[in-house]
């Protein structure tokens, strides 16, 4: 139904699904004195069930029995530590409850399948996250500036008259330049591969290169090269067929983190927030109310 996947619906039924399961299993208000503690059969069901999900089988008694006594024991040590105050200004407690509710409003966000149109229109807004790069195949020839000094530029100069004068532009060049531990030839690199071989400035430099004649110099952390391209591979556009269980997590992630803003958003309003004014010149001891 179309009225189910509007937003104002679906936080209505978030925030009833979150009082509904806090009415279920919290425990009913008892003052901390009380020495009675009571372990549901609803959780007792709760513990075999996720025993069986995390082993693929029911507790056997024993383990069952360790499993209710392991939750007496956090009951018992919670309880205690709340009397004593210890969960009081704690930062870990409160990410803690946080992470929590998050959790539970990640759980509750039930996000209904996308129209064909719907998923077209994500698909149409963000192409390029699913556009294939382009594809280099180059050659290189690396001058080294620390065998050459001041002569580096020079000689590079001079190498790439050679090459280009050559009849085969890529002939010899294993003989050609210095040595250095990367290839000469690469095959089919994309923009992000020849980053991760010479740098960026290198690979930036490289992909705004005309094929087919030899240049230079290009600048890496290396040193100096001439570079010649011998080809680009454009990849074709994407369709919506091709890539589509990408969109649609896509789609997925971006509506649930949709919801989750909408929802917190809803909760906010709730609060009137007041931020105390303070001078610029007062230490945070002073805001604090500790006076030095």
């Amino acid at each position: 139904m179309k009225l189910l996947r509007e937003p104002l619906v679906q936080f209505i039924g978030i925030g009833a699904a979150i009082y509904l399961l806090y009415a279920v299993f919290s425990a009913p208000t008892q003052p901390l004195q009380e020495n009675k503690l009571i372990v549901s059969s609803g959780e007792v069901q709760w513990m075999q069930s996720a025993w069986k999900k995390r082993w693929n089988r029911l507790p056997t008694d024993k383990e069952l029995a360790g499993l209710i006594e392991q939750r007496i024991r956090e009951t018992v040590l919670y309880r205690e530590g709340l009397a004593m105050g210890l969960d009081e200004d704690d930062a870990v407690i409160r990410r803690r409850v946080v992470q929590k509710l998050e959790f539970i409003a990640d759980d509750l966000v039930a996000l209904a399948t996308p129209t064909e149109d719907e998923l077209q229109a994500w698909f149409d807004k963000h192409i390029d996250q699913y556009q294939e790069a382009q594809q280099f195949t180059f050659t290189q020839v690396f001058i080294d500036p620390d065998k050459r000094g001041d002569a580096t530029l020079d000689d590079a100069a001079q190498i790439k008259a050679v090459l280009n004068a050559q009849p085969d532009p890529i002939a010899g060049i294993e003989d050609i330049g210095d040595g250095l531990m990367l290839q000469n030839y690469y095959v089919e690199q994309s923009q992000a591969d020849i980053q991760k071989q010479f740098g960026q400035g290198f690979a930036e430099s490289l992909v705004s290169l005309s094929p087919s004649t030899w240049h230079g110099p290009v600048l890496s952390g290396y040193g100096v090269h001439l570079v010649y391209v011998q080809s680009i591979i454009e990849p074709a556009k994407p369709d919506l067929s091709s890539v589509r269980g990408r969109v649609l997590q896509s789609w997925e992630q971006a509506q649930r983190e949709l919801l989750k803003a909408q929802f917190y958003a809803a909760l906010r309003e709730r609060y009137e927030v007041v931020i105390e004014e303070f001078d610029e010149g007062e230490t945070i001891a002073a805001v604090q109310g500790i006076k030095q």
